[in-house]
């Protein structure tokens, strides 16, 4: 998948760069988009994905905010009991484009956010409560003049909290962790500028 990632990038780069059905970057001030950001490529649906809205209050500086949610239930085989998964989150920052050629423009955007998790298997209940902070890299080409593509990859810190509950046991357990966040190396995503 890293290896998937890192072809996008260069994919999109290079198509940029060459002003190939490419319209110019939206990064004045007053400029306002929503988005929807795709976890990867093999799960091309609303389910581990997020929606979110940026504006910018200058020229290449603004803020974002984002909501994520996953949910997924389904039965291991046949007549096994139906497993629970579900995850929502939020996350806001800055957004401030640090370069730009052409039709592409690469940003970087320094974001906090909170995210709550239950699952349900078993006959037992595991609950997840996270912080995180980072910074998101991206890189977005203006295909067209409202419409942009993008790639982009989170590096920051998560501390994850775990309740596991089955029956009258019940345990916690904490976790950080430091690096690339996410399911995925790179998040795709596509943004709608009006």
């Amino acid at each position: 998948m890293k290896k998937l990632s890192i072809l996008i990038l260069v994919f999109l780069f290079s198509i940029g760069t060459l002003n190939i059905f490419a319209a110019e970057p939206q990064t004045q001030d007053g400029s306002k988009a929503f988005y929807f950001v795709l976890n990867g490529l093999s799960d091309l649906s609303i389910n581990n994905s997020s929606i979110g809205f940026q504006y910018l209050f200058q020229d290449k500086l603004g803020f974002l905010v984002e909501l994520g949610f996953n949910s997924n239930n389904f039965k291991p085989y046949e007549n096994a009991k139906e497993e629970k998964y579900n995850t929502y989150g939020v996350a806001a920052g800055l957004i401030y484009y640090a370069y730009q050629k052409g039709p592409v423009a690469f940003y970087l955007s320094p974001e906090l956010g909170f995210s709550y998790g239950s699952e349900e298997k078993n006959n037992a209940k595991v609950t997840y409560t996270s912080f995180f902070g980072g910074v998101s890299l991206a890189a977005e080409w203006w295909a067209f003049e409202n419409v942009s593509f993008g790639a982009t990859s989170f590096i920051g810190f998560k501390t994850e909290k775990e309740k596991n509950e089955a029956g009258s046991v019940s345990t916690e357990a904490t976790t950080n962790s430091f690096g690339i966040l996410g399911n995925q190396n790179a998040n795709l995503f596509i943004n709608f500028y009006f």
